[in-house]
């Protein structure tokens, strides 16, 4: 593993990413990296400096004062040499691990992932780790509207909050943390 340092502000967030971290975790994750700095290099593609991986603690060390205190202007980075497409999968299979992907930005990359024509379908599919019906969910873009809804486990990434079934009520009161948009 080749570990290089770049500067924060010569690392960029790609458009195109799909991950997600709700309040908790994100503080969590703060007051870690506060504490012990990077304990791990982000993944950037060697071409454009373009994060695959890392999004959430380059965020942190570039806005937060305590945390940029402790970690300072450098990022341990491992680059690596790939062009876009594969920069996608990367990170696609990155936050797919993790468990946190948006369903509507996955959605999104996979159709332009697919659109390049760079790999035949059923290839993108194992590349990207992901069941038939699955992929063409994603592919289709029809993540409400498949027939299988009921009868498939999605992740919780995949379950709108704003789903419930017809006639069903609330009592007392909840709160319900949304992800934020992928412009966030």
């Amino acid at each position: 593993m080749n570990i290089a340092t770049l500067e924060i502000e010569n690392v960029k967030p790609a458009a195109w990413r799909t991950g997600y971290i709700l309040r908790p975790e994100y503080r969590t994750l703060k007051d870690s990296m506060a504490d012990y700095g990077w304990l791990s290099p982000i993944l950037v593609r060697k071409a454009d400096y373009t994060i695959i991986d890392g999004f959430f603690r380059w965020q942190l060390a570039s806005t937060d004062k305590k945390v940029a205190k402790k970690v300072g202007n450098q990022i341990p980075v491992i680059l690596v040499d790939c062009d876009e497409v594969d920069a996608m999968i990367m990170h696609v299979r990155m936050n797919r691990s993790k468990g946190q992907p948006m369903a509507k930005a996955l959605s999104r990359l996979v159709k332009r992932i697919e659109f390049t024509k760079k790999y035949e379908e059923r290839d993108l599919q194992n590349l990207l780790g992901m069941s038939y019906e699955e992929f063409n969910v994603l592919l289709t873009g029809s993540l409400l509207k498949t027939r299988k809804l009921k009868e498939y486990k999605y992740s919780k990434a995949w379950v709108p909050v704003e789903v419930a079934p017809e006639g069903a009520t609330v009592s007392g009161s909840i709160s319900i943390e949304r992800p934020p948009t992928p412009d966030q």
